[in-house]
């Protein structure tokens, strides 16, 4: 024990700021030797963009593709840390020559230094590991699709679109055979919201898919119409009472409460101009006849034939069914049973 403090004290603890002093000049005097000696380093670089060359050799009018790997690159660089350091992914070019595509679907890549970093290329060694670009070739094809018409919102309380049609009635789609098994129809959707009366409103043509999903459209995909325009014919709509004033008067022993009606009115549609002078459906009075009833009167109406030229039913309306509400009175037989009960009633008290 006395020997490790006799040595602690010797070798450690004597002049122990000049010792520190020292460590601290070793590591300076290091990291000086260090960073003025270039030593080789080796450094990964990825997401190198990849240039297409000679696209035309793929896309004759005939095929389209989609790369299915290789569209960026990755390479380990090596050469002195200075120069490495200094070099990123914009100091290299990386180029796939579809006039090297293999019947495998496969481009060769060739990765280069490019730019005013050219300089280095003989001292940076560059070994890929994004070897080639794998593409995915797709034969075209056309289809011709008739377009149909889907309103979507809410439709308008005054304005019924009573019929549609596209102009043109059928498109054509070119596109990658893949894309035209996947599109089942093309519609043209037309808000409520945006229709005011007749004429021909333009629509983006839509293609949808088995689910009913959207097909997104690319540069690959072409419609011999950009635009489709919906003929649309409307009718002014409203909603009118019916009245109708009974003839005759029921037997003098029953009530007459007055007239009911199956539905509350009916709607009508027409020209804007005939609909609006519209207001009110009288039914004629022979219709329902109460003379000498003793019950409810109930009649079935085609309103149809009452209604003016120009104005017909829209809906489920056209049969309305009327009904003129009697209280029957007692009969004579009755009155005369209940005068005995009285009468007998009138008797028993008497004798009590």
């Amino acid at each position: 024990m006395a020997k490790i403090k006799e040595f602690f004290k010797k070798w450690i603890a004597n002049n122990i700021g000049y010792k520190i002093l020292a460590v601290v000049f070793a590591f300076v005097l290091w990291l000086v030797i260090l960073n003025t000696t270039d030593t080789t380093m080796t450094r990964t670089i990825s997401n190198i963009p990849v240039t297409i060359m000679n696209e035309e050799m793929v896309l004759d009018g005939t095929h389209v593709y989609t790369i299915e790997s290789g569209e960026t690159a990755t390479i380990v660089v090596s050469g002195k840390r200075s120069i490495i350091n200094s070099l990123g992914v914009s100091d290299f070019m990386a180029i796939a020559d579809f006039s090297e595509l293999s019947l495998t679907n496969a481009v060769p890549i060739k990765i280069e230094i490019s730019g005013e970093k050219v300089r280095y290329s003989s001292s940076v060694t560059i070994t890929q590991k994004t070897m080639s670009m794998v593409i995915n070739l797709e034969d075209m094809k056309e289809k011709t699709y008739d377009v149909q018409v889907n309103f979507v919102g809410t439709p308008s309380e005054s304005l019924l679109v009573e019929d549609a049609a596209t102009v043109p009635a059928m498109v054509t789609l070119r596109a990658p055979e893949s894309v035209i098994e996947s599109v089942t129809n093309v519609q043209a959707v037309l808000d409520y919201a945006t229709i005011t009366g007749d004429g021909i409103y333009e629509v983006v043509p839509i293609l949808l898919d088995y689910s009913g999903k959207p097909v997104e459209q690319n540069a690959d995909i072409y419609l011999d119409y950009k635009t489709v325009g919906v003929n649309v014919v409307t009718k002014a709509i409203k909603n009118v009472p019916v009245t109708i004033a009974p003839i005759g008067v029921p037997d003098p022993s029953a009530t007459y409460n007055g007239v009911s009606y199956s539905k509350s009115g009916i709607t009508i549609k027409g020209n804007p101009e005939a609909v609006e002078a519209f207001t009110v459906l009288e039914l004629p009075s022979q219709l329902l006849n109460i003379e000498g009833a003793k019950e409810d009167v109930t009649v079935s109406v085609d309103v149809t034939q009452y209604l003016p030229e120009g104005i017909s039913v829209t809906g489920d309306t056209t049969s309305l069914t009327i009904t003129a509400s009697i209280t029957p009175g007692k009969s004579t037989e009755e009155e005369t049973e209940a005068e005995t009960e009285t009468e007998t009633v009138t008797e028993a008290e008497i004798t009590y």
